[in-house]
């Protein structure tokens, strides 16, 4: 049996995304908390897709499917957000990381690993997603969204550094351009084996 389809690895997702969206939102608290509340849907994004990945991957360990638009968005929405979001934090911490004279802690090298694989499982699940355009579309809508609020009205998480908004937002951008390429290669690749 595939180990990423044997049940206690998929419950030790589940653990380990359901203590992520924990930590995650106890580390975006502060910002939460200054945050007017019409933003606070675009301001937590690793927990947040954190919780939709761990979501996901529930329903997997249970062997229920995605049927449900609303449970297609979800499952979208967690397995790129999880790429896009993992690969946003590590391309930022790395930066960090490289910059001369930076005392990188415990907390970056902890922020650098578990987003580091946030965007492994992400890619690794991505081949479980329901092939169904419309809420793969909503999802990269989502994202887009979310990257117009955080570097118009600056609601992007805290950076190491503060010359590093460029980088992000580009980062962000870039992203999204290739999670969408991601979403469009797999919907068109259903397309063509199921007809």
């Amino acid at each position: 049996m595939n180990i990423f389809s044997a049940r206690w690895f998929l419950f030790c997702l589940v653990v380990v995304n359901a203590v992520g969206t924990i930590w995650g939102v106890a580390w975006y608290w502060e910002q939460l908390r200054e945050t007017p509340w019409y933003f606070l849907p675009v301001v937590p994004d690793s927990p947040l897709h954190a919780l939709l990945f761990g979501i996901f991957i529930y329903w997997l360990f249970k062997g229920e499917g995605c049927l449900q638009p609303w449970r297609q968005f979800i499952a979208w929405a967690g397995v790129l957000g999880g790429i896009k979001y993992g690969l946003w934090t590590t391309v930022v911490i790395s930066q960090y990381l490289l910059m001369p004279g930076t005392h990188p802690g415990p907390e970056d090298w902890m922020l650098y690993a578990s987003h580091g694989g946030m965007a492994l499982q992400g890619l690794v699940y991505m081949g479980r997603l329901p092939k169904a355009a419309m809420p793969a579309a909503a999802v990269i809508f989502w994202f887009a969204l979310n990257d117009f609020c955080d570097y118009i009205f600056m609601t992007h998480p805290r950076l190491p550094l503060p010359d590093q908004v460029a980088v992000a937002g580009w980062t962000g951008i870039l992203l999204t351009v290739l999670v969408a390429l991601l979403a469009a290669g797999l919907v068109r690749r259903s397309k063509e084996t199921a007809g």
